[in-house]
């Protein structure tokens, strides 16, 4: 019989990891740097576009996962090499969608770097956490597979 629950519990440290790190990079580089004088201002409204868009780039991402998520649930009575390759793409998708949900954060970052404007840098770690939400765990599975 095949164990879901490491599985659901690693998906759920996954998650926390990411967000945790996604918004302690940006904290630690304005207290690191905010003394730092404007480097390029000119690039100010480009990099905040193109941090904005990468949004649209995060949001692709997403149906990956929740197919993944689907394949799952419609794998829950096959064999154990089927649960283990179901399982090991929604850790793959989990992991690749989380990555490019935090490229607006990081675009942040070197709108930060160029400008040292900290609205901007808010603003797109916040889109960033908005769209890391769609990666977190289905919290009735996380609590389904604690108790079963």
């Amino acid at each position: 019989m095949f164990d879901d629950r490491p599985h659901w519990l690693t998906l759920q440290r996954n998650w926390r990891m990411q967000v945790g790190a996604s918004l302690l990079l940006p904290v630690a580089l304005v207290w690191l740097l905010s003394e730092q004088a404007a480097a390029w201002e000119e690039a100010a409204l480009p990099l905040f576009i193109a941090g904005m868009a990468l949004i649209f780039l995060s949001l692709w991402r997403f149906p990956h996962y929740k197919r993944a998520l689907m394949h799952i649930e419609a794998t829950r009575e096959a064999d154990d090499d089927t649960r283990a390759e179901a399982w090991s793409i929604l850790h793959r998708q989990q992991l690749n969608g989380m990555l490019v949900a935090k490229l607006p954060g990081w675009a942040g970052m070197l709108h930060f770097l160029c400008t040292a404007d900290t609205a901007a840098l808010v603003l797109l770690v916040l889109a960033s956490q908005a769209v890391l939400l769609l990666y977190r765990p289905p919290g009735a599975w996380v609590r389904a597979a604690r108790q079963g």
